[in-house]
């Protein structure tokens, strides 16, 4: 199960090498639009930033990567481990944003 109570457990990850047109494949597989970005596209490693529908929907070169189109870590709002649903709850609400990562002291998603 991907998704508990709000959280999802086991995202896509993906790498900053990536093309757009790598990250279109995924999309179409998986039916998810928004992605975490990580330094191994791998959970437990470290954040990078997000890719969303909205990032890429101007862009037709499909050798572009992820990299230059990813919302950088620097600009998101990130949660603690540990966080429970009704305080990221209001961390989404306050924020007024549709994803919000949840990281480690050392910046790894979780």
């Amino acid at each position: 199960k991907k998704f508990e109570s709000g959280f999802i457990l086991d995202p896509i990850c993906i790498t900053p090498s990536m093309t757009l047109a790598q990250l279109e494949e995924i999309r179409r597989k998986s039916g998810w639009k928004g992605f975490p970005v990580t330094e191994d596209g791998k959970m437990g490693s470290k954040l990078l930033g997000l890719v969303t529908k909205r990032d890429t929907d101007w862009i037709a070169e499909g050798s572009t990567l992820v990299s230059q189109l990813m919302t950088p870590l620097k600009d998101l709002t990130v949660a603690p481990e540990g966080i429970n649903l009704t305080d990221a709850n209001q961390i989404l609400k306050d924020c007024k944003k549709g994803k919000l990562p949840v990281v480690t002291a050392n910046g790894q998603l979780v």
